[in-house]
This record gives C-alpha cells, sequence and structure tokens, in this order.
C-alpha cells in the first residue's frame, strides 16, 4: 500500500512539473487560423480612430458589396451627409482584407482600402492621393455582435432600475 501511494505520490509530481512545459509547448506549435472570405460576409460597423467618421461596410458573398460613411449628428461634420461607396471587389489574403469601391453619391474618391482582421474586427486604413495623401482607420465589429451586447446590457440595466 505504501509503495503504491508513493507512486501515485511521484506520478502527480510528475504531472504537476512537467505537464504544464509540455502543454505549452503544444499550445506554442499550433497557430490560429486566418478567417476565410465567407467568415467575413456581413454587416460591420464602427468608428474611425479619431470617433469623427461612423462607417457601415457591407460585405457580400459574390465579393461585392457597399460602405457609408457620415460623421456623428451632433458634429458640424454631419451637414456633410452620407458618403456611399459600391464596393466592386473585396479579397483575403491570410489575416489582411483589400477592398476596392468607388464613389456612388456624395463621396469623394479613394485610392485604397486595406486593412487587418482581428478575431472579431476590421482594422482598416482608407487613404487616397490628394492634399500629399491622406488615411483615415475605422475599427469594425460584427453589426449582430454589437447589437446583441448591447441589447442584453440595455436589459440588464432597465431590471436593475426597476429593482
Amino acid at each position: 500500500m505504501r509503495a503504491r501511494l508513493s507512486l501515485l505520490f511521484g506520478m502527480l509530481a510528475f504531472v504537476v512539473l512537467i505537464g504544464p512545459q509540455t502543454w505549452s509547448e503544444v499550445a506554442a506549435d499550433k497557430k490560429a487560423t486566418p478567417p476565410t472570405a465567407k467568415d467575413l460576409v456581413g454587416v460591420w460597423i464602427g468608428f474611425d480612430s479619431d470617433e469623427l467618421t461612423f462607417t457601415r461596410l457591407d460585405l457580400r458573398a459574390d465579393s461585392t458589396g457597399f460602405c457609408a460613411r457620415v460623421s456623428p449628428a451632433d458634429t458640424i461634420l454631419h451637414d456633410q451627409g452620407v458618403h456611399v461607396y459600391r464596393i466592386t471587389k473585396w479579397s483575403v489574403s491570410g489575416w489582411n482584407i483589400e477592398i476596392h469601391m468607388s464613389p456612388v453619391s456624395n463621396a469623394t474618391g479613394i485610392g485604397y482600402v486595406k486593412g487587418r482582421i482581428g478575431l472579431a474586427s476590421l482594422r482598416l486604413t482608407i487613404g487616397g492621393p490628394e492634399n500629399g495623401g491622406w488615411k483615415e482607420e475605422p475599427f469594425l465589429h460584427p453589426e449582430s455582435r454589437m447589437m446583441i451586447s448591447n441589447q442584453e446590457t440595455r436589459d440588464k440595466i432597465e431590471e436593475a432600475a426597476k429593482s
């Protein structure tokens, strides 16, 4: 009995001391799989890094779509209206996305749209050559993810306020 207990204790000590190193080595060998174009189909929303422009990006399964941008109603920039773009092609390469779009209404031309794909986000850079070059950087999230979380938190706050 004593020998079995010693053996069991020895095995437990081995697992505790060596096991975490082995598992971390296995985890280090695995890399996250980049999303496919199919994973990105849908509506993405968010603001530029300066928080002065809201973007709605509608990526369609046929590699086309639309993009609309507007400044918040509480800024003077809102008077410029909504800028709408037609996405003629978008593609994914690893963790990168490239989007080709042209103005539809009340929109200035865009030289390029490229970005980095996160686990549940798109960090884009939109730019053009005019005036020595310009760029804007919207940070977008899936609309469904934002709406569900917003509704759940709103409901819980309303519930808390009633009690």
